[in-house]
């Protein structure tokens, strides 16, 4: 099973990074003894200008920056050390939210949902099967020229070390992929604790599926909704012309009063629904998956609101009965309804 994530990039929109990354990159620089201001200068950028709230960092400049970083260091694995001088705060309300999600697969779902917030050069993904999850990011066709493996395994190896705070060292790796590759893995393995395989189809990370699902010690779910609020308003406000943005508000809008389908969404928009479909496939997501998280989004909120029978959440939800809403709902939380408003309560 797949499930794709919406991106935030329209043609008219250069790729970029947030700028706290570029100053997670210019940190490592400097842990080594270099000045990364003359790197970042010599690469046609000004750190100084970065420290502005949502600043934003082109793709293509980065690019030069970690290329300029490794020969100056004369350290490939550069990665590693960005991920020494990582905390959570570098992603910002996202870093937040994936902290305080209550085990390792709902940080997925939220790191899935949210990576255009990061950057908008790579597509995410997730795909499970019945042993494994894998997060992928696959580079875009028009950002492949600026993807560099020293970035994309910076990434993930940040990644990897979130989600094994979050799950106590309980967290099994299966295998590393890149798109790219180094000349040697053996420290990326030892870092990784898995084997790490290069030239993939995409950069990803596999996880045994049976280790993502323990409850950390300290989970702040209403917390981590209030987070998920806030970075689906500001990525609706700088990206209000995607269509996936318009779909979630009507699905969030008409859910809760009554049945909704891609025909009736498709109406509302005034299109058919073959365009409606090719149009969002074009952005990298799908309706139904815009449909799963405005229910898990919705189901939280009823269930935390203690108002409601489970059937009638369930009946809300759009599910024709409450034992499809209560496998969905253990999906999307790894628990139960009755259990979620119970550890919530």
């Amino acid at each position: 099973m797949t499930h794709a994530a919406s991106t935030d990039s329209t043609p008219s929109q250069p790729p970029s990074y947030l700028a706290s990354w570029a100053l997670l990159a210019a940190q490592a620089i400097d842990s080594y003894g270099l000045d990364s201001r003359k790197i970042f200068q010599e690469a046609g950028a000004d750190l100084s200008q970065l420290k502005k709230q949502d600043a934003r960092f082109p793709c293509q400049i980065m690019a030069r920056v970690w290329h300029l970083a490794v020969a100056r260091s004369r350290d490939p694995f550069i990665a590693i050390r960005v991920a020494h001088c990582f905390k959570p705060g570098v992603f910002g309300a996202l870093g937040m939210t994936i902290l305080a999600s209550r085990h390792v697969y709902d940080a997925l779902i939220r790191v899935n949902r949210f990576a255009c917030f990061i950057g908008n050069a790579h597509v995410s993904s997730l795909q499970e099967t019945p042993t494994e999850v894998a997060f992928l990011l696959s580079s875009k066709p028009a950002s492949k020229p600026l993807s560099n493996i020293y970035g994309m395994s910076a990434t993930l190896c940040c990644l990897y070390k979130m989600l094994t705070d979050i799950s106590v060292g309980k967290l099994k790796v299966k295998a590393v992929h890149f798109e790219q590759s180094l000349a040697g893995r053996q420290r990326l393995e030892d870092f990784f604790q898995c084997p790490v395989f290069y030239g993939a189809c995409s950069n990803k990370i596999v996880l045994d599926k049976s280790s993502i699902f323990a409850l950390q010690a300290f989970p702040q779910d209403q917390l981590a909704c209030a987070l998920d609020d806030w970075l689906e308003k500001h990525l609706a406000n700088h990206h209000e012309k995607l269509l996936s943005t318009r779909v979630q508000k009507i699905l969030l809008s008409q859910l809760l009063y009554g049945e909704v389908d891609l025909t009736k969404v498709a109406s509302i928009l005034a299109m058919s629904v073959r365009a409606l479909q090719r149009k969002l496939q074009a952005e990298g997501t799908v309706y139904s998956k815009l449909l799963d998280d405005c229910r898990k989004k919705l189901s939280i909120d009823l269930i935390l609101d203690n108002r409601h029978q489970m059937s009638e959440v369930a009946s809300i939800l759009g599910f024709s009965d409450q034992s499809n809403f209560t496998r969905a709902f253990k999906r999307w939380t790894g628990t139960t309804p009755l259990n979620y408003r119970d550890c919530n309560h």
